[in-house]
């Protein structure tokens, strides 16, 4: 009966250490690098996943950096919000 282990991590010693293993008694394995995501949230917010999301983010701090903003009041952002 043939069974599959799956392993993830990303720490060489274990990875190294589960390769030894393996080899020791002649099982046969794989390994594939798994992509990283390129979520930039700590928390992995699911909000970063969707890329209209990141693109609006990303042209948001281009057009910030070239000086295309308006500055609003505290008073004046609450009357555009409705608030």
């Amino acid at each position: 009966m043939k069974q599959l282990f799956e392993i993830e991590s990303d720490k060489i010693e274990i990875l190294e250490k589960f390769r030894e293993l393996a080899r020791r008694y002649n099982v046969s394995f794989r390994e594939w690098e798994l992509a990283k995501k390129e979520n930039p949230s700590p928390s992995g917010d699911p909000y970063f996943d969707n890329p209209k999301n990141v693109k609006e983010i990303l042209e948001g701090v281009k057009q910030s950096k070239e000086g295309e903003i308006i500055e609003m009041t505290k008073k004046e952002r609450k009357k555009m919000l409705g608030l």
